[in-house]
C-alpha cells in the first residue's frame, strides 16, 4: 500500500512539473531531469528509484501533451513541436487555436494508445532489427535529408539553408561553455524570426471558437502512421517528431489540421517507444528517458509495464485538461494587442536564454534568428532549418 501511494505521489509531482515545463517558454522536461539526477543522491535517501523514475516518465508525458500551447498561441517552440508552429499559427489566425491544441493532444493519445498495446511485438523487432541497421544508420538519416531537399522546390535555397543551419547547430552544439544550447538555437530558428516578421504585418488575432474537436475517418490511420513513426524514430537519433512528421507527410495525405495530429502522435509515440528501446536494446532515444536510465540503472519487464500504465494514466489526464487550458490561454491572447503579445514573447525569450545561457546563448540567438528571417523571407520550407540538428548527427556517424 505505501508502494502504491509513493507511486501516485510520483504520478502527480511528475505531471505538474511536466505541465509547468509545457507552459512554460525555455523550460524543458529533460531540463528538469538533469536537475533532478543531479540531486538524486538526495532524493534516494527519501524515495525509491522507480518513484524517481515515475516523476520523469510522468512529466516527459505531460510535457508531450501540452507543450504545444505555447507554440501555436506564443510561437515559442521546442525541439519536437518547432514545425507545429506554421500550421498551428494558420490555425489560430483563423480563430480556431483551441481546436488546434486538441487536435495534437488527440494525435498524443491516441498514438500513446497504439504505442502501448504494441509494446510486446515492438520488443520484438527491435530486438531482432537493431543489430542489423546500427551500423548503417547515418545512411539511413542521409537518405532521409536527400530525400527530403530532393522533393523541394526551392532545391538550391532548400541546400544553402539546410547547410548553413547544420554548421550553426553543429558549431553551437559543440560549445561546451553554453548551457541549454537547443534553447536559443530552436527559438531563434523557429521562433524569435517569425515573431519579429509578424510585426510587420499588422496582423490581429480574431476571437477564438470554442474548442471543439471533429476527428476524420482517416484519424485511425493516422494514428497508425504516427506510431509508425514514432519508432522509426527511436531507431535514428537526430530523427526528432518534426523531421519524422515531414518525412511521413510525402507519402500521406495530410492538410492543415492532420499534420497537427500527425506531429502530436509522432511524439508521445516516440516517447513510448524510448522506453521500450531501453529495454529492449538498453539504448534511449530521449534525454528524460536517458536520465531516468541512469538512476534505475536497469529496467525489467515489470518496471516496463509500471512505467507504460503511469504513461496512460497521465495522458488521460492531459487529454481531460486540453480543452481547458486552451480555453484559457484563448481568452488571453484575445484581450491583447498582437505586436503587444509578439514583443512579451520575444522579451520572455531573451530572458530566458539570458537566464541559462547567458551572454553567448544571445549572441546564438541573435544568428539563429537572422537565418530564421532569411529562410522565411526566401520561401524555404521550415524543416531545412532541422539541419541545425541533423547535421551534427550525420558529422558523427558518418565522420
Amino acid at each position: 500500500m505505501r508502494m502504491l501511494t509513493e507511486i501516485l505521489i510520483a504520478t502527480i509531482a511528475g505531471f505538474i512539473l511536466g505541465l509547468t515545463a509545457a507552459l512554460i517558454p525555455g523550460v524543458h522536461s529533460n531540463t528538469i531531469s538533469a536537475m533532478m539526477f543531479a540531486i538524486s543522491p538526495l532524493l534516494l535517501n527519501y524515495f525509491p528509484p522507480i518513484a524517481i523514475a515515475v516523476i520523469i516518465i510522468s512529466m516527459g508525458i505531460s510535457q508531450s501533451f501540452l507543450d504545444c500551447i505555447p507554440s501555436i498561441f506564443l510561437g515559442a517552440p521546442e525541439a519536437d513541436t518547432a514545425l507545429s508552429v506554421l500550421p498551428g499559427h494558420k490555425l489560430l489566425l483563423e480563430g480556431n487555436g483551441c481546436e488546434a491544441i486538441l487536435l495534437s493532444a488527440s494525435g498524443c493519445f491516441f498514438a500513446l494508445i497504439f504505442s502501448i498495446a504494441f509494446t510486446v511485438p515492438t520488443i520484438g523487432l527491435f530486438t531482432f532489427v537493431y543489430p542489423l541497421i546500427k551500423d548503417y544508420i547515418g545512411w539511413m538519416i542521409l537518405a532521409v535529408v536527400v530525400y527530403l531537399i530532393a522533393k523541394d522546390n526551392k532545391k538550391l535555397l532548400s541546400i544553402t539553408i539546410f547547410i548553413a543551419s547544420g554548421v550553426l547547430g553543429w558549431f553551437v552544439l559543440n560549445m561546451h561553455t553554453l548551457k541549454e544550447p537547443l534553447m536559443p538555437l530552436l527559438s531563434g530558428l523557429f521562433g524569435t524570426s517569425m515573431l519579429l516578421l509578424s510585426l510587420e504585418t499588422n496582423t490581429k488575432i480574431p476571437k477564438q471558437n470554442p474548442p471543439k474537436l471533429e476527428l476524420k475517418k482517416d484519424s485511425i490511420m493516422h494514428t497508425i502512421t504516427a506510431s509508425v513513426t514514432g519508432w522509426l524514430c527511436a531507431f535514428m537519433p537526430g530523427l526528432g517528431p518534426s523531421q519524422g512528421a515531414i518525412l511521413t507527410s510525402q507519402f500521406t495525405k495530410t492538410d492543415t489540421k492532420s499534420f497537427l495530429f500527425l506531429m502530436g502522435g509522432i511524439g508521445a509515440a516516440n516517447f513510448v517507444v524510448s522506453l521500450v528501446t531501453l529495454y529492449a536494446i538498453q539504448k534511449a532515444r530521449n534525454g528524460a528517458v536517458v536520465v531516468m536510465a541512469k538512476i534505475i540503472e536497469t529496467i525489467t519487464a515489470k518496471e516496463l509495464f509500471l512505467l507504460m500504465s503511469v504513461s496512460l494514466l497521465v495522458g488521460g489526464i492531459c487529454i481531460l485538461i486540453a480543452s481547458p487550458l486552451s480555453k484559457a490561454f484563448a481568452g488571453l491572447v484575445v484581450r491583447v494587442k498582437y505586436s503587444i503579445l509578439c514583443i512579451s514573447v520575444i522579451g520572455i525569450i531573451l530572458a530566458g536564454v539570458f537566464a541559462l545561457s547567458s551572454w553567448l546563448g544571445l549572441l546564438v540567438l541573435f544568428a539563429s534568428t537572422s537565418l530564421g528571417i532569411v529562410a522565411n523571407l526566401k520561401g524555404v520550407r521550415k524543416s531545412n532549418m532541422m539541419g541545425c540538428l541533423l547535421v551534427p548527427v550525420l558529422i558523427y556517424f558518418l565522420l
